[in-house]
């Protein structure tokens, strides 16, 4: 894949040294110094209602937990009859995966003597070891947003027969979670964060016997954090699809229990879950899996069919997302999302991708061309390959990425430049849909403004691009630069490669599909790392046109599909 791709690293502006040191200090104010008494207040004495959890329940998980194996973030550890809780943990996705207590949903498709009685052990063993600190990992915003959100979801499994001194604990330990999301949420760096932690507060607000003070000071706030984040296309701030995604799967239930409740729901509510609805649906495969752009990992496609259930906007797919920066062809049974808009800056951009102009091909049931996406887990290992521009299909001049990254231990590894100028033209015909881009992101670096022109048939059997080095500071464009190019397209796993005599490539997919890639530059098949399967990170391969800008600076490509004899 061109793991020894890299990203230019610059120096941060100051400024952003400055916004994350106010950050912090406010979010330590907020937070008390070293007072044991800052989350202190009196507890609710019950419930009034469980919010549901769309997320899917798999009865073959709790089984193997009610057995002491506890599958979670691609590792399996074994209790032995112990508190995992009191265990070395494998990695620390496992670690956030456990405390933040998602997997409690299974246990309600398990045996209900068996799993209420471990529902409440583990979430008793929780609070034995962990409920008094209020500090670590173990509570970091999203961390305990998650476990909150699912502790309050499946109370009805974990208070089952529960004592009162069991029922008193968990009651306190909720009020508990309530009252540090309120304090710790505001001044949080990460807005994904801070946005679950709102609907987090929100939904405790309904659950729990609330004066009409906390519920509206729940719902503005979560109307404060909607506007801030979602975008007018129903994008979100990051430009990552799967945060729209997991979003939705939070904010569904919230809007669900207010309307069971007959509360009044915050106003940004409904309008801004119809725009996500409409973004969702964009960036949907053919094959119904999710696009991999800044982020982006595994989701089901099952998953995303659940959340697009409840979508009742009945509003037309569009062919773009102006706000968020991303492009959509459709024809046949063919589907291409591309990536046209300009990096996150500052801090939103810690996970962001350095992707611009990169593009994704569906067919049917068969993704071909993609994005190696992001690792669900082994993040340290992989997540900064993934980040790069060659882990996208798209151009990438001298091993370098499009967009630079400043890192530092106080700031972490954020995007500081970039594409400045993205220029965006319509192609479409009567023959085809087509899009033309450029980008500006290798101009200061190379003196290169990268073009890309990408057509789709009528009848999706039929991709075809052109790919270009403008040079403006160069009198004769076709001058010799001596660049070293490399166009990318990744392949999907699913999807075998085999290469021709005559140089061409012919992708073959699992159903018995043949599509033959051609260009003006004989192509190459390399060894690739697809970092978004459902079992985690896999080897793949990649199409790769190589050349010099000495030799060619226009790259015409086509992929087509070969019909049935």
């Amino acid at each position: 894949m061109g793991l020894v791709a890299k990203t230019a690293k610059v120096r941060a502006p100051f400024r952003l040294y400055l916004t994350e040191l106010w950050k912090r200090l406010n979010r330590r104010i907020m937070l008390g110094w070293m007072s044991p008494l800052r989350f202190s207040g009196s507890s609710p004495d019950r419930l009034l209602l469980a919010p549901v959890d769309l997320r899917t329940s798999d009865a073959f998980i709790a089984k193997e937990m009610a057995s002491g194996r506890f599958p979670l973030a691609d590792k399996v550890i074994e209790t032995e009859g112990a508190s995992p809780f009191e265990m070395a943990l494998p990695h620390d996705e496992f670690f956030d995966e456990l405390h933040g207590f998602r997997w409690l949903r299974h246990l309600r498709a398990g045996e209900e003597d068996e799993t209420r009685y471990l529902a409440q052990n583990l979430v008793g063993s929780w609070m034995s070891n962990y409920a008094k600190r209020s500090k670590g990992p173990a509570w970091e915003l999203d961390v305990t947003s998650k476990r909150l959100i699912s502790w309050l979801s499946h109370s009805p499994v974990i208070l089952a027969d529960a004592d009162h001194d069991f029922y008193k604990r968990f009651m306190a330990s909720i009020a508990l979670h309530v009252r540090y999301l309120r304090r710790s949420a505001p001044s949080h760096r990460n807005p994904t964060w801070r946005l679950q932690a709102r609907i987090a507060v929100a939904m405790a607000s309904l659950c729990l016997p609330s004066s009409n003070t906390l519920l509206k000071s729940a719902s503005a706030a979560l109307d404060e954090e909607l506007e801030q984040q979602i975008f007018a296309d129903g994008g979100h701030v990051s430009r990552n699809p799967q945060a729209v995604l997991n979003i939705l799967a939070d904010l569904l239930p919230l809007r669900q229990t207010y309307i069971n409740l007959g509360s009044a729901l915050p106003l940004m509510m409904l309008p801004t879950i119809d725009r996500m609805f409409i973004a969702l649906r964009f960036f949907r495969h053919s094959s119904g899996e999710i696009a991999l752009f800044n982020g982006a990992t595994y989701a089901s496609a099952n998953f995303l069919m659940q959340i697009l259930q409840n979508d009742e906007t009945g509003v037309q797919t569009p062919v773009n997302l102006p706000h968020s920066g991303f492009s959509r062809l459709e024809a046949g049974k063919s589907i291409v999302l591309m990536d046209n808009g300009y990096s996150p800056r500052g801090t939103v951009s810690r996970k962001a991708h350095a992707g611009c102009l990169s593009f994704e091909f569906s067919n049917g049931a068969n993704r071909l061309i993609v994005n190696s996406g992001a690792p669900r887990y082994q993040v340290k290992r992989f997540g900064e390959f993934a980040r790069l521009t060659a882990a996208h299909s798209t151009f990438v001049i001298e091993n370098t990425s499009s967009s630079r990254v400043a890192e530092s231990d106080f700031l972490g590894s954020i995007f500081v430049h970039g594409p400045k100028e993205i220029n965006l033209e319509d192609l479409s015909s009567e023959d085809h849909m087509g899009i033309r881009a450029a980008h500006d992101g290798y101009l200061k670096a190379f003196g290169v403004i990268h073009q890309r022109q990408i057509r789709l048939d009528r009848d999706g059997k039929s991709l075809s691009g052109l790919d270009i080095l403008e040079m403006p500071n160069v009198v004769n464009s076709s001058s010799p630069v001596g660049l070293d190019v490399d166009i990318r397209f990744h392949i999907h796993p699913s999807v075998q490669l085999e290469q021709l005599s005559d140089g061409s490539v012919v992708l073959n997919t699992h159903d018995g599909d043949r599509w033959i890639f051609n260009a003006t530059v004989q192509p190459e098949i390399e060894q690739d790392i697809f970092f978004a399967d459902v079992l985690g990170t896999r080897r793949s391969e990649q199409i790769c046109v190589s050349f010099n800008s000495s030799e060619h600076h226009r790259i015409a490509w086509i992929l087509k599909a070969v019909e049935a004899v």
